[in-house]
């Protein structure tokens, strides 16, 4: 097991290269951007630029996670997923340089809704 901390970088080009790395996995393809720990969290492997992907925006402003699916209607398969996960251990995806930065564990706070989430920082480590 090994603790990461906050702003520590790890080198991978894809998301299932940074599953084997950080769990022992041996995946080929991971496409998910979410993987399940324990019951109610997550890995989550996002990228928080504020560009609109598959109908979501990700942006990280005053240590907050801000989650807004502004892609319209009909919605996507997954809208309700990110209200059943509590926690997220979050890797931010960087796309030059191939790899992920550990930005904390995070947690849905109380004003969240089907379309906006908000995630606050409630560790700057993980254990893995």
């Amino acid at each position: 097991m090994k603790t990461i901390k906050a702003g520590e970088v790890i080198y991978a080009k894809t998301n299932a290269e940074l599953l084997n790395t950080l769990l022992g996995k041996r995946y080929k393809a991971w496409m998910k951007a979410g993987y399940p720990l324990r019951f109610g969290e997550m890995l989550w492997m996002p990228r928080l630029d504020g560009k609109v992907r598959a109908g979501w925006r990700n942006t990280m402003q005053n240590g907050q996670i801000i989650e807004e699916y502004v892609g319209g209607q009909p919605y996507p398969s997954n809208i309700y997923d990110g209200l059943n996960i509590k926690r997220r251990a979050v890797f931010e995806k960087r796309d030059r340089g191939g790899y992920f930065v550990f930005r904390g564990v995070f947690e849905l706070e109380s004003d969240l809704t089907l379309l906006r989430r908000v995630l606050g920082l409630v560790s700057d480590q993980i254990t893995l």
